[in-house]
């Protein structure tokens, strides 16, 4: 029974055992969409000259003078990520990833009525991309002196790769019930993929005639894609120079989806109770999952100023909070190998991936300076505050959404007019970072125990990214 008990926890703590990493999983704010809207930070809820509406406000759709806009915008970013002391002291976790996100690209649908316009885009919401490897060798007393004297061998390793990906799909209306006013709403559905998988390994050689191996492998894996729909609706106010605006919204329906999970853990030679050494597995397969993926209630409002040369625009968001659920549901398989090791424990308790978000709240300014008539000047800033709820960190299971700090975006660029075309230019650069990461499964001064689980500890976490903005906005013709 104490065998059980003591194979029990190995199993809980092992599962327990997460490496966070990644940056933008658990931010709504880190790309916008549009050439004008990245300039502006995405301060452009009271209203925009282009389709951009169809997501920050489909209300402004209706206030557009144009029957037919194409807009394609496209980031090169260049970011860095570092977990310090992931493994242990001067073994950290780095990312360095270099690619491009094609932010929008849409248009409008001319239709007879002069009152009603109708759009459409394709954006990502989300683009993220991590691989990491942390290693730790060296000899460290880890065996008891009456098994093993002296120091004992010992290389450890952990790898985490991560693969985050949204494509939003939009389909937007609004009508125009006066000069001043206008209605929309927008159809989003948002097609998320994940493909995550993690692994750790620890091995030790003792000091004995046999040089026994104790050793430790860990090895998860998530692969899953899902559909849902959320609907915005909004409205827009505009008189003279002003123009308002206020959105809502719903909370996601999920469409559909499937997913897979696998879990393998393994001891091998260690001692758990009474001198005795045993070795055991813990391991489960499940695919053909149905999924579910949840995005909360939200409110935006914003207010733009048309000046003779300047323009100045504020937005804020408000991100309801998400109680925890299951991404997938995991049946209760036998896990442990030999079953009769510890037969109460099921596949279901290590094998959950778990999911929740608590509020946030989001503000954006942006300017613009007209230059000239055919060159603008855009200078803008916005918060993007982590919606990761601490909650899951009490969780058993397999956590993938797993980034805690808060992100502050910069955006600098100019746009070049020409007849019936704007060419963007800007520079992207975001930065992030917290010294109260708490981070799981480190091995600065290891025990045999530790070889296991790890300790925990309080460290540092950074995020960086340099981007490039490259936009296209054409007007076909005018009413």
């Amino acid at each position: 029974m104490e065998i059980k008990k003591t194979l029990s926890c190995f199993i809980l703590l092992s599962a327990y055992f997460v490496f966070k990493i990644q940056a933008q999983d658990t931010n709504y704010w880190t790309q916008q969409f549009g050439s004008n809207s990245v300039l502006m930070s995405g301060a452009v809820v009271g209203g925009s000259d282009d389709n951009t509406m169809l997501y920050y406000n489909p209300g402004a759709l209706g206030f557009l003078d144009n029957s037919s806009i194409s807009v394609n915008a496209t980031a090169y970013r260049a970011e860095n990520i570092t977990i310090s002391n992931a493994l242990g002291q001067e073994a950290n976790f780095k990312s360095r990833q270099l690619g491009s996100v094609p932010l929008l690209a849409g248009g409008m649908i001319n239709v007879k009525n002069d009152n009603w316009k109708v759009g459409y885009g394709f954006m990502a919401p989300t683009s993220f991309n991590f691989k990491g490897v942390a290693r730790k060798d060296g000899f460290f007393e880890i065996i008891d002196d009456a098994e093993s004297s002296g120091l004992e061998e010992t290389v450890a390793e952990s790898a985490v790769s991560d693969r985050l990906n949204e494509i939003l799909i939009a389909f937007g209306a609004a009508r125009r019930l006066n000069e001043n006013w206008s209605v929309g709403l927008t159809n989003l559905f948002t097609i998320r993929s994940q493909s995550f998988s993690r692994s750790l390994s620890t091995y030790v050689f003792m000091n004995d005639t046999e040089r026994t191996l104790v050793a430790a492998n860990l090895n998860e894996n998530v692969d899953y894609y899902n559909v849902r729909y959320s609907a915005k609706l909004g409205v827009s106010y505009q008189k003279e120079r002003w123009k308002a605006g206020l959105t809502l919204t719903t909370p996601s329906i999920n469409i559909m989806g499937i997913g897979s999970v696998a879990a393998n853990i393994e001891a091998n030679n260690f001692k758990l109770i009474d001198d005795n050494r045993i070795s055991a597995v813990a391991t489960d397969r499940q695919s053909e999952l149905k999924t579910t993926f949840k995005s909360p209630l939200s409110i935006s409002a914003g207010v733009n100023y048309l000046g003779s040369k300047s323009h100045i625009g504020i937005s804020c968001q408000y991100y309801g909070s998400t109680d925890q659920y299951d991404i997938m549901d995991i049946a209760s398989n036998t896990f442990v190998r030999p079953a009769n090791v510890a037969p109460q424990l099921g596949a279901d308790d290590f094998m959950r991936v778990r999911a929740a978000a608590k509020s946030v709240f989001n503000v954006a300014i942006g300017y613009e300076y007209l230059l000239k008539d055919s060159l603008s000047l855009f200078l803008s800033a916005r918060n993007d505050m982590s919606y990761f709820d601490k909650s899951l960190n009490d969780n058993r299971g397999i956590k993938t959404t797993i980034s805690s700090w808060d992100i502050y975006h910069i955006s600098a660029g100019v746009t070049i007019k020409k007849n019936q075309s704007n060419l963007s230019l800007g520079l992207l650069y975001s930065t992030g970072s917290t010294d109260n990461y708490e981070q799981k499964g480190t091995l600065n001064n290891p025990s045999e125990n530790d070889l296991i689980k790890g300790t925990t500890t309080i460290t540092e976490a950074s995020y960086g990214s340099l981007g490039l903005l490259l936009g296209y906005t054409l007007y076909f013709k005018k009413f």
